[in-house]
């Protein structure tokens, strides 16, 4: 999966809304849910380096909100890392072309877009 579909299957999937809010950053996009406009997925890239990679390359991201029982284990799985500059206790960041399991991609962003609905 690339960046491009990852949003299609979004809007596709859930009712959002996109947003690039900062000017610095414009490739940055935040979707948030449209009831509560809380963020549930935040796609952008950076050099590898800065998740602990041994690559300088900028690779593409999304950070999805996670129950906090299951980071332990899914940030041991190649593709999925602690948050980068989020809640590394609540969040994720997962290489969207690097993370080979498309189907529990979805499931995570399925997740991701369920804890942020929570009151």
């Amino acid at each position: 999966m690339n960046r491009n579909e990852l949003i299609q299957y979004i809007q596709q999937e859930y009712i959002c809304d996109l947003d690039n809010p900062w000017e610095k950053y414009p490739n940055y996009v935040v979707i948030r849910r449209r009831d509560n406009q809380k963020w549930f997925a935040l796609i952008f890239g950076i050099k590898g380096i800065r998740l602990g990679l041994n690559i300088n390359e900028p690779i593409e991201i999304v950070n999805l909100k996670c129950e906090p029982d299951l980071i332990p284990n899914l940030i041991r799985e190649n593709g999925i890392y602690p948050a980068y500059h989020m809640n590394k206790q609540h969040w994720i960041s997962v290489d969207i072309a690097g993370y080979e399991d498309v189907e529990k991609l979805k499931m995570l962003v399925d997740m991701s877009y369920q804890l942020v609905g929570k009151k």
